[in-house]
């Protein structure tokens, strides 16, 4: 009914364990892989693009400072 558990391998170096390679080189591709992505972001920042008779648009977020208070209407002289 009860099955021993097999006796854990005892004496195994660590560089013996696949799991522990698969392990370095998804960590190894991970640092590799930041670091070029960070040299060619600094090697070639983004462009400032403009647009002849472009509008601006509109922004969705509130304004951060009070609108300047307007001028009363004028009214009309008699």
């Amino acid at each position: 009914m009860n099955t021993p558990i097999a006796p854990a391998r005892r004496g195994t170096p660590w560089y013996r364990v696949p799991e522990v390679w698969l392990m370095c080189l998804l960590l190894g591709a991970t640092v590799i892989g930041s670091l070029s992505l960070v040299a060619t972001a600094v090697r070639h920042p983004d462009a400032h693009l403009t647009v002849p008779h472009d509008t601006p648009r509109p922004s969705k977020l509130p304004p951060t400072h009070a609108a300047p208070a307007a001028d009363p209407p004028a009214t009309p002289a008699e």
